[in-house]
């Protein structure tokens, strides 16, 4: 199961350390913000960077969300979460499941490239990474930022969530 804590964005570290902390190994928890590989190009170099995904969202994956609910709602709030009113939020089936499909199952929270290649007809066939698992998501391919977009519900609002691409 997937727990959503909302902090500030920019702070997730931060979060990630201080739940860390808090949350007994008993419990059976990760904890980690979505981060995704992508490719840019600088001085004319295309190189690969890892950026985050959801600001302002850090993941907790575990079997007993009501303990992580109860152990935040008693800590002493530090000065990186949200706001004072409810900040953890379980994902529904559809989220995690997502969150599941496009994620690394060695690095938490990790969104690696995808492969891709462009047909003589034009056609854009998926050869390997996440978008393999969401390919029918897939609302538009931006070949300039190399990115595809994935549209989809997150915490009760639309999000397009951006992976990145590589080109066979």
């Amino acid at each position: 199961m997937w727990c959503a804590v909302h902090v500030k964005s920019g702070r997730e570290s931060q979060m990630e350390t201080f739940v860390s902390k808090l949350l007994s190994e008993d419990i059976g928890t990760q904890c980690f913000h979505l981060t995704r590989y992508r490719r840019k190009k600088y001085g004319g170099k295309w190189q690969t960077v890892q950026e985050n995904i959801l600001p302002g969202y850090v993941f907790i994956t575990t079997d007993k969300p009501e303990q992580i609910h109860r152990k935040l709602k008693t800590a002493e709030k530090p000065g990186i979460l949200w706001g004072d009113d409810e900040y953890v939020a379980t994902l529904d089936g559809r989220e995690a499941d997502l969150m599941e499909r496009i994620t690394d199952n060695k690095k938490p929270g990790e969104i690696a490239l995808s492969q891709i290649v462009v047909e003589k007809d034009g056609e854009i066939r998926v050869l390997s990474g996440p978008l393999l698992q969401v390919e029918d998501m897939v609302k538009k391919f931006d070949f300039h930022k190399r990115v595809a977009e994935i549209e989809t519900d997150f915490m009760g609002q639309k999000k397009v969530l951006y992976l990145g691409i590589e080109f066979e």
